[in-house]
């Protein structure tokens, strides 16, 4: 899978510079056909940059462009790649693809960094990182997706792996001389090795979990009575007028959802429908949508305008996850507050600090992130689940004396999980749903 493939590499439109992106066998070649300068970059090294002229299949110009040389294996791809720089036309861009199509075919999604992958130059996990660097819309979760791109969890997992195949040697050494005078395996040694393993498992699944959300966004209702200010928080958290603010009653209808930035961490807003007894058949639906809702979120800010909160008896089941909010505490600012009661005023300066706070409390979500193995992928945490498993198998099955057959089979099964994270035996499959989520051009 080396056939030269070419995309663009930079979004489409109107900007300084378009860069076009080639890669494969003769890609060098194919491209100098349609350079000015075609023996200068024919024995360009790697790493270089040759200014020309780029020109169509009949040798007309088409634009002045600088051509960057990455010669195999010290490319991106592992092949031999080009990237043409030319100016961002949108009318020149596409006439250079065009002419590179002619030799060339078009990448698929995520075609370099698949063949990058293929090539040895990164595991999977790295590999679904990029995509991840990408489309990271906030920079927390621009950071957690740049240390699975340096390899941090890869190199991690991979001293897990090498930690359980320790541990299985050992269990079918026991197997294969069994039978002779050779001194016993230290049981009570295996069991810490495995334990030891397990907690590392462990840890990488509990920060996961949270760390998660970097990737996919927090969910946080708000919640409460019409007219609690729910629609004014939720504006004033987007720092727009996206919710529409009346005195009266009912106004939100369905729930609304917006994303924003708090502290670097990506939130997913919903200001949802007030809650209240209605002969209104539409209103009722949106309640009864909320309600739904507020099921799948992370967290519930409650909000209310009196003295003290009337809990919904609906909600009354969710208190690990809400967050009781004392809404237009200007009016208000001698109402009784606590670590579970938060002041919040949409019109005095400083007014939502307080609930940030709380916040990014109750999130746990991690705050350094630099040099970190973290998990954000679901597919990661459930392969991490598997392990989890396997590996407390293999520790019952000690503790049980069941055999170092037992053993060794759930070590086997606890490696195959990080190593379908690490992608050491992928099937075509499992390739084709990660990558056709990559734009074309990656």
């Amino acid at each position: 899978m080396n056939d030269a493939i070419c995309a663009l590499s930079t979004a489409p439109g109107t900007a300084a510079i378009s860069v076009i992106r080639a890669s494969g066998k003769d890609t060098i070649q194919i491209v100098s056909s349609f350079f000015s300068q075609a023996d200068k970059l024919l024995s360009a090294p790697s790493h270089t940059i040759t200014f020309g002229t780029f020109l169509n299949g009949s040798q007309k110009p088409i634009d002045e462009v600088l051509i960057s040389v990455f010669r195999s294996p010290y490319s991106y791809t592992g092949d031999d790649l080009v990237e043409i720089s030319c100016h961002g036309n949108p009318l020149i861009a596409e006439h250079i693809l065009s002419t590179l199509l002619s030799k060339m075919r078009l990448a698929n999604p995520g075609e370099f960094t698949l063949r990058a992958y293929l090539n040895g130059k990164m595991d999977l996990s790295r590999a679904e990182a990029v995509n991840d660097l990408i489309s990271a819309g906030t920079i927390k979760a621009k950071e957690a997706a740049l240390m699975q791109v340096k390899g941090y969890l890869g190199r991690h997992l991979e001293g897990l792996l090498a930690e359980i195949s320790d541990a299985r040697l050992r269990c079918e050494l026991a197997i294969d001389f069994a039978d002779q005078d050779l001194p016993q395996i230290d049981l009570d040694d295996l069991a810490q090795r495995i334990e030891k393993i397990l907690s590392q498992t462990n840890m990488l699944l509990e920060e996961g979990r949270n760390a998660r959300k970097l990737r996919e966004g927090v969910k946080v209702c708000l919640a409460g009575a019409p007219n609690a200010g729910k629609s004014s928080l939720f504006n004033a958290f987007l720092k727009q007028n996206r919710a529409i603010v009346t005195p009266h009653p009912g106004t939100t209808r369905d729930y609304l959802e917006e994303s924003f930035s708090l502290a670097g961490f990506p939130i997913v807003l919903y200001d949802t429908a007030g809650l209240r007894s209605s002969t209104d058949s539409i209103e009722c639906e949106g309640i009864a949508r909320s309600y739904s809702l507020m099921q799948t979120c992370d967290l519930i800010l409650f909000l209310y305008e009196t003295d003290s909160p009337k809990l919904p008896s609906e909600l009354e089941s969710f208190l690990d996850k809400i967050i009781f909010v004392a809404s237009k505490a200007d009016n208000l600012p001698h109402r009784y507050i606590s670590d579970k009661h938060i002041p919040v005023s949409v019109i005095e300066e400083g007014g939502l600090k307080q609930i940030s706070q709380a916040l990014l409390m109750r999130l746990k979500l991690p705050e350094n992130i630099i040099n970190r193995p973290l998990v954000t992928n679901a597919r990661h945490i459930s392969a991490l689940e598997r392990c989890k498993e396997a590996l407390e198998n293999a520790l019952n099955a000690l503790k049980a004396e069941l055999g170092f057959e037992f053993i060794a089979s759930d070590l086997i099964r606890a490696a195959s999980a990080l190593e379908d994270i690490l992608g050491v035996v992928p099937t075509d499959a499992l390739l084709g749903r990660i990558f056709d989520n990559f734009c074309i051009g990656k």
